[in-house]
């Protein structure tokens, strides 16, 4: 049996994590983008084993972004170990392409606080294996968990960016409609009351809060970058009798590196020569 970081709806609002058994995870949330831009046709791009980020500003105030994401190295495990991850169902591979348009916007004259909101679109699926699964049981396709997604989000954030060091705190809702989604034929077989949760996630638009903590530190134009971000499911009480949670990674923790290209960079060190 797996185990992993969940968080039910009685310890939401308290953030509190413990650990739950039994997941089988069908979404598994992004990194958000925070680019944090300053200027025209500034571009800020970001890479971590399983996310990829740009962000291009084509004014002063209006941005673009696009993300893909792929969980490709957690792949299918055949073996009945339990999991190390508590990020994470091991089983679980998959992904989403976004992209989205946004304002953004500095605070104060020296521009180190940056205000932003992007709003947009995403598509995606994942693939995992039902908690009842062993190799000794049947065949991988028998147990596995399928779904497809779209993905409507909108992002607003504020941060600290500066040369070195930067810092944001960023609140993504997302609202996702699941479609197609698929059990093999021996999942849940002796749970049918789960099965029937299962299926019942399609029939569902499912609203996310996903706030997100950022960290780049570095110099200039190459950053090492690490978020920390939570996935809520809000009004879970309208979905009685179905157990929805445990379907949906709680938290995700992710590192990366952060390409920053501006000229702002350059004016901040003439400034600080005068």
């Amino acid at each position: 049996m797996r185990n992993y970081f969940n968080l039910p709806a009685a310890t939401t609002c308290s953030l509190l994590m413990f650990f739950s058994a039994c997941n089988s995870h069908i979404y598994v949330p992004n990194t958000v983008n925070e680019p944090l831009l300053k200027e025209k046709h500034e571009f800020k791009g970001s890479v971590s084993p399983t996310n990829f980020q740009a962000a291009f500003a084509v004014s002063n105030n209006i941005a673009i972004m696009a993300n893909g994401q792929y969980v490709y190295d957690l792949g299918i495990n055949i073996d009945d170990e339990e999991s190390d991850d508590l990020f994470m169902d091991e089983n679980t591979r998959g992904g989403v392409i976004e992209g989205a348009v946004g304002f953004f916007k500095p605070l104060d004259l020296k521009k180190r606080m940056v205000f932003d909101v992007y709003a947009g679109y995403g598509n995606g699926s994942f693939k995992t294996l039902s908690d009842d699964y062993s190799s000794s049981l049947g065949t991988v396709n028998d147990y596995l968990l399928r779904s497809h997604f779209n993905k409507f989000f909108i992002q607003p954030g504020i941060g600290f960016a500066h040369p070195a060091i930067e810092a944001a705190f960023t609140s993504r809702f997302s609202i996702v409609k699941f479609n197609n989604l698929y059990a093999g034929a021996k999942a849940f077989e002796n749970q049918p009351d789960r099965r029937v949760n299962y299926l019942n996630i399609g029939t569902k638009t499912l609203p996310f809060y996903e706030p997100a903590f950022t960290f780049r530190a570095g110099y200039k134009y190459v950053k090492f970058q690490m978020q920390l971000m939570f996935s809520l499911l809000l009004n879970d009480e309208a979905y009685a009798g179905y157990e929805f949670n445990e379907y949906f990674l709680p938290v995700a923790f992710g590192m990366g590196v952060s390409v920053n290209i501006a000229h702002w960079y350059d004016d901040f060190r003439k400034k600080k020569k005068e």
